[in-house]
């Protein structure tokens, strides 16, 4: 599911208004006067530089570490920089990078495909075998996505019905283990792994990876709730069973939690989905901040690309990608696709890099309308409101224990864009005075004018 739980994230919008007048007014405290000794436009950058140290120089920041990066990548001027090389916890500004080199590698046409077979014969309505799904890892099959997971696979069920099948006397088998390996990020604490935002990822996922649970009490109640699934691949198949049960069809054996045996039986095609392609999965990863589909994209681009699909390969293709773009490799260390490995280190001069050369590509504007938009919607839909950045700022957010991050794009008030990467990690304070001091960065960058 989501980065964490949304008052992990948000926390009291009235304590954080507050914060941010106080922040506001400190920083309207510290400005400079303008002077009369420079020229409009170096008084002006001056003055936006002044004003953001004042920010992030307050006192009760004494221990915090900032990484900060704006740029403007049309006269590739650097507005501000304060330890723009240092590499730093991102939580899930990871997400850029993972959509970034998703989309470069694979395209934002690119499909999740799940073919559906016959390891037998179909006579008169009964299949003499096996039923074999084999997934990519198409992450769509889930309430955010289609509205209801289950609905979602009861279509899958009517489908296979559609191919003349009301009985199956074998297994349901998953037809390749084409996501090896752990089901969840290297690098994950383990206090993470019983929450749904936790939950990992296989080659076949239903509803993000995320289970039902049977809980009984003590007083003989029974109560349903929402958990990861141990086993993604077995409970995507499981579902798939009791949506085919509910329709009639007898299942003489059930879900067999291995993949299919290569013992040289045929497998006949009965159809292939597709899923909706990767540009319009996009907002459904980075606007909510969901894990698991960054945790399926890295893996899907180690697959496509490799033959292996493990998030080791992906990350290695990643790591050619940011080669490519000419992207230092001391300015980086990564070990997921979603963010939640505190192990993940990147700098804002990698971040600000890809954002910058991500404009050059043929789908930006796709990424750029599926990043969070300021005051509007995502994880910044309450944030920098009544501000210049308001409707304006299209950036990605990161929340982990003493890590925020800010990332994106703000067209400032000439007219042009510019590209900013906002980390901070290890600090005393309330998170919240950290997220309202990142919010009027992005306001100051917002409201900057050369002249």
């Amino acid at each position: 599911m989501y980065s964490q739980p949304w008052n992990k994230i948000t926390r009291s919008f009235r304590q954080y208004h507050r914060l941010a007048a106080v922040v506001a007014a400190v920083a309207v405290a510290c400005a400079p006067m303008p002077s009369t000794s420079v020229s409009p436009k170096r008084d002006a950058l001056m003055t936006l530089r002044t004003h953001i140290d004042s920010l992030i120089e307050r006192p009760d920041f004494r221990t915090a570490e900032w990484a900060i990066l704006a740029v403007d990548p049309a006269s590739s001027d650097t507005l501000y920089a304060h330890n723009a090389a240092r590499l730093m916890v991102p939580a899930s500004n990871m997400k850029i990078i993972t959509s970034s080199v998703a989309l470069a590698q694979l395209g934002g046409d690119f499909r999740f495909t799940t073919t559906f077979s016959a390891r037998g014969t179909i006579s008169n309505g009964v299949l003499n075998g096996d039923l074999v799904v084999t997934g990519r890892g198409d992450p769509t099959l889930s309430d955010h996505i289609r509205g209801s997971a289950r609905a979602a696979m009861d279509t899958l069920a009517d489908s296979i019905i559609a191919h003349g099948i009301r009985s199956i006397t074998g297994h349901i088998y998953s037809g390749a283990d084409n996501f090896p390996g752990a089901h969840v990020g290297e690098g994950w604490n383990w206090d993470d792994l019983d929450q749904t935002y936790g939950a990992g990822v296989d080659e076949l996922l239903f509803n993000e990876g995320v289970g039902r649970v049977v809980v009984h009490t003590a007083n003989g109640d029974s109560l349903v709730k929402s958990a990861p699934a141990a086993d993604p691949t077995a409970d995507y198949l499981s579902e798939l069973a009791s949506a085919l049960k509910s329709r009639g069809v007898r299942i003489d054996v059930g879900v067999f939690e291995s993949v299919v045996p290569n013992d040289g039986v045929r497998l006949d095609t009965l159809f292939v989905t597709h899923s909706i392609p990767i540009r319009a999965i996009l907002p459904y990863f980075l606007k909510p901040s969901q894990n698991q589909i960054g945790e399926v994209l890295i893996r899907a681009i180690g697959l496509e690309r490799t033959g292996v699909g493990t998030a080791d390969s992906g990350i290695a293709v990643a790591s050619r990608q940011l080669h490519a773009w000419g992207i230092p490799r001391d300015g980086y260390e990564l070990h997921d696709g979603s963010g939640m490995a505190r192990a993940d280190l990147i700098s804002p001069e990698t971040i600000v890099s890809v954002l910058s050369r991500m404009q050059f590509s043929p789908d930006f504007a796709a990424f750029y309308n599926a990043l969070p938009v300021a005051g509007v919607d995502g994880t910044i839909a309450q944030r920098m409101r009544g501000t210049r950045a308001q409707g304006n700022a299209h950036a990605k957010t990161g929340s982990l224990q003493w890590v925020r991050s800010l990332s994106g794009y703000v067209t400032d008030d000439d007219g042009k864009r510019i590209v900013f990467s906002i980390l901070a990690n290890k600090w005393t304070t309330p998170s919240s005075v950290v997220t309202a001091t990142a919010d009027s960065i992005a306001a100051t960058l917002a409201s900057y004018r050369k002249q």
